[in-house]
């Protein structure tokens, strides 16, 4: 068997099991600091250092939504800003 029908066989067993997986999971190695890690881990309660990740990155694309609607919210005009007329008196 030659190197091109080897390659082709390790192409489509590649294939075959990329498509069993779920949808958008991808493996990533990365070099990260274990103590922010297990910190994080502990304070969002999971038992895992990938959900941790999951959780926490959650969290940054909630808070990115939030801020986007907060600021559709202030252009509409439908919300004092309470603070502001604070500073001014």
């Amino acid at each position: 068997m030659g190197k091109a029908a080897i390659a082709k066989r390790s192409v489509a067993k590649t294939r075959g099991r990329a498509s069993s997986r779920r949808a958008g999971w991808v493996r990533k190695n990365m070099v990260m600091d274990q103590r922010k890690l297990d910190s994080a881990r502990r304070a969002l309660g999971v038992d895992t250092e990938t959900e941790a990740i999951d959780q926490a990155l959650d969290f940054v694309a909630f808070r990115e939504e939030l801020a986007s609607g907060f600021a559709a919210v202030r252009r509409s005009g439908g919300v004092d800003d309470r603070f502001e007329r604070r500073q001014k008196a």
